[in-house]
């Protein structure tokens, strides 16, 4: 019997880096002198600065980006897998990156509730993509980067549940109820850095985090307790 010749193993192709820079990583703290550039590159077609060490780059569909970016790219990976193109915001642009950043925080516990308000007639859509919509000139709304979570049944939706952050508020996060913003606000972490305060103990970065979570969830709790669960143009109060 001929031997079956072994399948051939796929080559993982290598990963690029920006053009390499002296004088090191811009990372705080960081001695290692190899450093690249971030290939990063806004809709304007200017480039990010920013240099690091490979440890300090991230790497998402094989080039190499600095943090910040990687998370834009993602995000922009992410719409173009769900049919949306959407061009590179600005450099200093952190609409997209803060949704998402937020978006991993209450996924669960949002699922969580959905769960637990549905029932055996509803389903739960659990889109992770983060979708920009446009701004409408002719109302002169601003544009804004969103994640949804939703219940619904055969009729449509029941409870749609926004997560988002506005091109002209970007360091503002938006929790909506249907169409009621619930929650409009700056998390504590982006305040201490518009501030210019110094880096906090990792501990204390929890509990903020957590607190922020806390206070999101809160309002959707009450916004479901109030309304129920109820197409949205329908809202009438469960109690007075």
């Amino acid at each position: 019997m001929a031997k079956r010749p072994n399948p051939v193993e796929a080559v993982e192709a290598p990963v690029r880096y920006g053009e390499a820079e002296g004088g090191g990583c811009d990372q705080a703290g960081c001695e290692n002198q190899e450093a690249f550039r971030c290939l990063y590159r806004d809709r304007r077609a200017v480039d990010c600065s920013w240099v690091a060490c490979a440890e300090h780059l991230k790497v998402v569909g094989g080039r190499a980006y600095c943090l910040r970016h990687a998370s834009i790219v993602e995000v922009l990976t992410m719409a173009v897998e769900q049919g949306t193109q959407v061009l590179p915001p600005d450099l200093d642009n952190r609409c997209a990156s803060l949704v998402m950043w937020v978006a991993r925080d209450l996924d669960e516990p949002v699922v969580e509730r959905l769960v637990r308000w549905g029932d055996s007639g509803m389903s739960i859509i659990n889109d992770p993509a983060i979708r920009y919509s446009r701004p409408d000139r002719l109302r002169q709304e601003s544009g804004h980067w969103e994640r949804v979570w939703a219940l619904a049944n055969r009729t449509g939706i029941l409870l749609r549940v926004g997560l988002r952050v506005e091109d002209s508020r970007p360091e503002t996060v938006i929790l909506t109820g249907g169409a009621t913003h619930l929650v409009s606000t700056i998390p504590p972490w982006i305040q201490r850095h518009l501030s210019g305060e110094s880096g906090r103990a990792s501990q204390s970065d929890l509990v903020e985090r957590l607190a922020f979570q806390q206070q999101m969830l809160l309002a959707l709790d009450n916004y479901v307790e109030k309304y129920g669960v109820t197409f949205p143009n329908l809202l009438v109060p469960t109690r007075v």
